[in-house]
């Protein structure tokens, strides 16, 4: 005997076919806006110098620290790679911003640091508490290397917020891009490195203190 449809899931499965197809018809007429660019220079003019009582340690006429290889911008392909080092006595920071609308820009920091030497191991979640942004996502990780024992952070700032993990914002940018018929969401993934041992406390101060200054440079950009 022919199996009939109930009237009811017929009248919603039109529906859904109607909605998807109207999305579809939009996503293709409508005007798409133009995807920002951004150079380098640009970014590094929107990250702080100064965080709290630390202070960019600048190379001569330049706007970072130091210049990463040609072949960290062939691989992650970003706007810009900017690399400061923070001091204040004998404390000391690395900050490494990559700022992208890529999501190949955005990678887990394993695969460089443990190129150049470090283990790194007891990765996990956390969180920040700033100032200006509230209590903000964050990774922390242990690395080590010839006995050298230090705890660092990463976290990354979209447009559509505060992520701890890489995971996450690549299916933020997915949704973004879908909702914003092609464009790609922007933003940036921020490396924080002590350069000598350091407790979790003192790193989470000074982090507090760059994103709250980072917050005013960019004007809420970052």
């Amino acid at each position: 005997m022919e199996r009939l449809i109930d009237p009811r899931i017929g009248k919603r499965l039109a529906i859904v076919c109607v909605f998807f197809a109207a999305t579809g018809l939009a996503y293709n007429v409508a005007p798409r806006p133009k995807q920002v660019e951004r150079e380098e220079a640009d970014i590094a003019a929107m990250l702080p110098v100064k965080a709290g009582s630390f202070t960019a340690q600048l190379a001569p006429g330049q706007y970072c620290t130091y210049k990463l290889d040609k072949v960290n911008y062939d691989v992650l392909q970003p706007w810009g790679i900017i690399a400061r080092v923070f001091t204040h006595g004998a404390e000391q920071y690395e900050v490494v911003v990559i700022a992208s609308h890529k999501k190949e820009s955005f990678h887990d920091p394993q695969v460089c640091l443990t190129a150049q030497g470090w283990a790194l191991s007891n990765q996990r979640e956390d969180t920040l508490q700033t100032s200006l942004r509230g209590t903000l996502p964050i990774t922390l990780f242990d690395m080590d290397k010839g006995g050298q024992k230090l705890t660092a952070m990463y976290f990354l700032k979209m447009t559509s917020g505060y992520h701890a993990g890489i995971s996450d914002v690549k299916w933020d940018m997915f949704k973004y891009k879908v909702a914003h018929v092609g464009i790609e969401e922007e933003g940036a993934f921020v490396r924080i490195i002590p350069s000598n041992p350091t407790s979790v406390e003192q790193l989470k101060k000074f982090a507090s203190e760059w994103v709250d200054e980072a917050t005013k440079t960019s004007k809420g950009y970052y």
